[in-house]
């Protein structure tokens, strides 16, 4: 079970409501609600989120010990992992634009122009030879026919078979209404990705369609009102899953 899940059952096992755990431990209502939903960002940092578990496991009766190891487990990786991107990021060479050195540019230009020029020197004939070798020389024309092009297959386009379309996945359509004081939500979909999360107050109504299962974790189930699949569904469950045939289930 999550750390969440625990403090929930201790406060349930203790027989308290989230308002009389708050008043016990001058904790936000919000603050609570978030915390068993496994949401710690609203603490103010890992050191206060220590702090509201100790005053929670106190006033419910429950060892701290375990909660406090799991928590640490889980967010002393989140914390080396962030060390790590910053040794990283600081460590990273920076890349200067090398600067072009145009002597050598030059002189390797001077030196292939001057070597061109000997070469065309010592090769060249005199004028008189050459003129000598035009008027001796005759060029004869030579017409050579032009060969037929050979003529290409056909090729002919294949035809793809045709694929047989999938069946689409079953979907299923949540709408979730608040009544009396409104309740906190968390909703995922099959695949545990956070839909939605935060407080729901009374006369909003928050709707989810999804492929597959819908995970909602509720903290007053009697100020909801479930409508699944266009069906009104009563229940006093505080975590259960929604399928697309028309059910709920207990996570």
């Amino acid at each position: 079970m999550s750390i969440g899940s625990e403090l929930t059952a201790a406060r349930e096992r203790a027989d308290m409501t989230i308002e009389q755990l708050s008043a016990a431990t001058r904790i936000r209502t919000g603050l609570l609600i978030a915390m068993e939903a496994d949401d710690f960002s609203r603490c103010g940092g890992n050191f206060y989120a220590r702090g509201h578990i100790r005053a929670i496991a106190r006033v419910v009766k429950a060892d701290p010990a375990p909660l406090l190891a799991t928590f640490d487990a889980e967010h002393a990786a989140e914390d080396e992992k962030s060390r790590r991107e910053e040794r990283v990021a600081v460590k990273s060479p920076t890349l200067r634009p090398a600067r072009p050195r145009w002597a050598l540019v030059l002189g390797a230009i001077l030196v292939v122009l001057m070597g061109w020029g000997m070469v065309r020197l010592f090769t060249l004939p005199s004028d008189i030879e050459a003129n000598a070798s035009k008027t001796a020389t005759t060029s004869a024309t030579v017409t050579t026919p032009t060969p037929k092009p050979t003529p290409q297959p056909t090729v002919r386009p294949t035809k793809k078979p045709a694929t047989t379309p999938k069946p689409p996945a079953l979907r299923t359509a949540l709408t979730m209404t608040a009544t009396g004081n409104g309740t906190y939500l968390t909703v995922r979909d099959r695949t545990d990705r956070k839909i939605f999360q935060g407080n729901l107050t009374p006369g909003i109504a928050q709707s989810v369609t999804s492929a597959g299962d819908i995970r909602v974790q509720v903290a007053n189930p009697d100020n909801l009102v479930v409508v699944l699949n266009g069906k009104r569904v009563p229940t006093k469950l505080t975590k259960f899953t929604a399928h697309p045939n028309g059910t709920l289930s207990k996570t």
